[in-house]
């Protein structure tokens, strides 16, 4: 069948309207403080996240809560992450056309900067299910 298996992206740059979504499993939850860890900004192969992409929060909510088991999802504004000096990266694959990453910068991927990462947090929503 013409078109099967091809896999529709969008434009490579993300807007800084967009919000980029990030899953929070248990291990990175504070119970004692009812927030992740920042930690949770400091993955060293590219923070991966969701970009919205269009769709409503409810749609992006629903489909990171559908592939994996999260004890509550973090969204931060594009441009929240850009004016931190992050750097969003459009990185689909082709199971979600709505990947991305979040990278310290154009040339170094981990975002090691403890600063940082506390500062993505804090520009954060957490939404819990």
């Amino acid at each position: 069948m013409e078109g099967e298996g091809v896999v529709d992206y969008l434009d490579s740059f993300i807007q800084d309207s967009e919000y980029l979504y990030r899953g929070v499993v248990d291990k990175m939850w504070l119970d004692d403080y009812g927030r992740p860890s920042s930690g949770i900004f400091t993955d060293s192969f590219g923070i991966s996240v969701d970009r919205d992409g269009g769709r409503v929060k409810e749609d992006c909510l629903k489909t990171l809560f559908n592939t994996r088991k999260f004890k509550a999802i973090c969204r931060i504004k594009t441009a929240d992450v850009r004016a931190i000096e992050a750097y969003p990266v459009y990185k689909p694959t082709i199971d979600n056309i709505y990947h991305s990453e979040i990278h310290d910068s154009e040339d170094k991927i981990q975002i090691t900067s403890k600063r940082k990462a506390r500062a993505l947090l804090a520009k954060s929503e957490i939404i819990t299910n």
